[in-house]
């Protein structure tokens, strides 16, 4: 097996990973191995299909065809706590404002 090869399966592995900690909400654990996922694709290089042999980029497509599921899995999961917080600072926002309003209303 090829270090490139070698790299699409962590690669794999941290998607699968980050699917895990999205689905328990765990977005500390997402957000790490987003970036030890990011710094690891990075590292691959420009023309991977070209660096490995013809029998093993079937191999390599269907890591990479994985890694695109669980992110098409995670994304919706993301969305979805980006809209719970944009509530939530929404309130904040709306409760800051009556303080200050109620605040400067005060004799």
């Amino acid at each position: 097996m090829t270090s490139s090869l070698a790299a699409l399966k962590q690669l794999l592995a941290l998607s699968e990973a980050m699917l895990g900690a999205a689905e328990s909400g765990d977005w500390a654990t997402l957000a790490a191995h987003e970036a030890a996922r990011r710094a690891l694709a990075d590292s691959l290089p420009a023309s991977l299909s070209a660096s490995l042999p013809t029998a093993m980029q079937a191999k390599a497509r269907t890591l990479i065809e994985a890694c695109q599921r669980c992110d098409a899995s995670v994304r919706p999961l993301v969305d979805a706590r980006l809209s719970e917080l944009r509530v939530v600072l929404r309130a904040a926002r709306a409760g800051t404002k009556a303080g200050m309003q109620a605040g400067a209303q005060a004799p």
